[in-house]
């Protein structure tokens, strides 16, 4: 969504439109969910991330300014990461189940070969352990990558770091998590 295309969702939705505030949740509900979904590992628990985020987003929509906050996306992206991190912090010690359920597969054939969805079920057992064993700045750079698919500017305006910096983070992300993975699969 354009930047003027945003300010003027925006405006509507400040001042009370119902129709352009359907529109954001159409936009934003599917990637909130998911993400929630996968960082939480629990529907309920995901509901209610998503449901706070757009609660805390419509509280603070009046003060949004697209250029500053770096787009929508990037905003909405920052509030619930916080709300996610908040309850991690506050549930320490209680039983959180792993960063990543599955991969989203989408556009797998309905019929498979079983032998490749062992595999590939496998693989993704292995990755998604792998990731939760990163550091929380390695996989939060990962995340936003290659499960958002943010470029590396829109990464670099969430964590408030510059571009080289982003670079790097990922750079070393990436070369821990295929250590990782190299060290689980050479284990078997």
């Amino acid at each position: 969504m354009k930047i003027e295309e945003e300010k003027k969702l925006v405006d509507k939705i400040v001042k009370g439109d119902e129709g352009a505030f359907e529109q954001f949740y159409r936009i934003f509900f599917p990637r909130v969910y998911r993400y929630a979904y996968r960082k939480m590992r629990n529907r309920e628990q995901a509901e209610d991330v998503t449901s706070e985020t757009f609660f805390k987003a419509l509280r603070g929509l009046s003060k949004f300014e697209s250029k500053r906050d770096g787009g929508l996306d990037i905003w909405m992206y920052a509030i619930e990461r916080n709300i996610i991190r908040d309850f991690f912090r506050k549930n320490v010690g209680a039983d959180v189940l792993p960063f990543e359920e599955t991969w989203n597969r989408v556009l797998d054939p309905l019929i498979e070969d079983p032998y490749i969805t062992i595999e590939r079920r496998e693989i993704d057992k292995t990755i998604a352990k792998c990731l939760t064993e990163l550091p929380d700045q390695y996989r939060d750079v990962l995340e936003m990558r290659f499960f958002k698919r943010m470029s590396l500017k829109e990464i670099a305006t969430s964590l408030d770091k510059t571009v080289g910096a982003v670079k790097v983070l990922q750079f070393r992300a990436l070369r821990k998590l295929k250590k990782l993975v190299e060290e689980k699969i050479n284990a078997r």
